[in-house]
């Protein structure tokens, strides 16, 4: 670990020791990492090249919604994007970098009369985690509208996928866990005059049926085929159902509030409680779709 420190001092890489995890996630729980490093576009494969060479346990994150990280921390480097931010344009065609925020991502497409994004307004994170997870709602997806990405492999070797290169389902991808999103480009369509409502529409509906101001990690499960888990879990008459200081939200019932000082193993523990009841009552098996960081 000294070597890496070392590193970043070096290549002035703003960096942090023994920091808690749970100020850089939207549900506010985790333990403290070794180090929280914030690379830009540039320092990001030296990082990785050390990082893989000292052979350090990594993770890498963005906004830090959809993920669940243990009371126990992480023991290695955590690599936050945010530094990553860069958004470029020409016509239709638009580049972003991996640690955009995806709210950042749709103002800007929308202030310059471009279409295609508007259905993923309210939802939380970066664009690179959007892609990793393919984000969607009403109907859009982001994959839908992309074109290629830059990725760091498993071998620090820089290398574009064309879309048609990167199987895409339903709230997830085939991008390997370990390599590294650095840039997205999308070709999007001139603006119809109603992209701005569509999408004030849109947020108004989430605001109505979610509860978007509350700490939470988005929704807990996937939607099984041709069901609703938030629906499901109603049904089963766990809405308000409480484990420690995480809620089952009473707005949405697939989603978990921390509601004061939750621990990960209550956020666990609510999650079993919900599969077993679930899967009691209607024979279905519900599939997480947040992410879990382990120590």
């Amino acid at each position: 670990m000294k070597d890496i420190e070392n590193f970043l001092k070096e290549n002035k890489i703003t960096y942090k020791k023994y920091e808690p995890l749970a100020k850089y996630t939207t549900l506010k729980i985790g333990g403290k990492a070794d180090f929280v490093v914030f690379p830009d576009e540039e320092s990001i494969f030296k990082l990785i090249e050390i990082i893989k060479y000292e052979n350090i346990p990594y993770y890498v994150i963005g906004g830090g919604s959809n993920l669940l990280i243990k009371d126990e921390g992480f023991r290695g480097v955590i690599i936050n994007t945010r530094k990553m931010n860069r958004i470029d344009i020409e016509g239709f065609t638009v580049w972003s970098s991996a640690g955009v925020m995806l709210p950042r991502f749709i103002a800007f497409v929308l202030k310059r009369n471009l279409s295609g994004m508007e259905g993923l307004i309210g939802i939380p994170g970066t664009v690179g985690g959007a892609i990793i997870g393919n984000a969607g709602s009403f109907g859009y997806e982001i994959s839908d509208w992309l074109e290629e990405v830059e990725i760091i492999t498993d071998n620090v070797e820089i290398k574009t996928l064309k879309k048609q290169d990167i199987t895409f389902q339903y709230r997830g991808s085939d991008l390997v866990k370990t390599w590294i999103i650095k840039s997205a480009k999308f070709n999007l369509r001139e603006d119809d005059g109603e992209s701005f409502n569509r999408m004030k529409a849109f947020l108004q509906k989430k605001k109505q049926t979610q509860p978007l101001g509350d700490y939470s990690a988005g929704c807990v499960f996937k939607n099984p085929k041709g069901q609703s888990a938030g629906y499901l879990i109603e049904k089963a008459g766990l809405k308000g159902f409480r484990v420690g200081d995480i809620v089952i939200s009473p707005i949405h019932a697939n989603y978990f509030i921390n509601i004061g000082k939750g621990k990960s193993q209550d956020f666990l523990r609510l999650m079993d409680i919900v599969k077993e009841k679930v899967f009691k009552l209607f024979s279905i098996e519900l599939e997480p779709e947040i992410k879990i960081l382990e120590a």
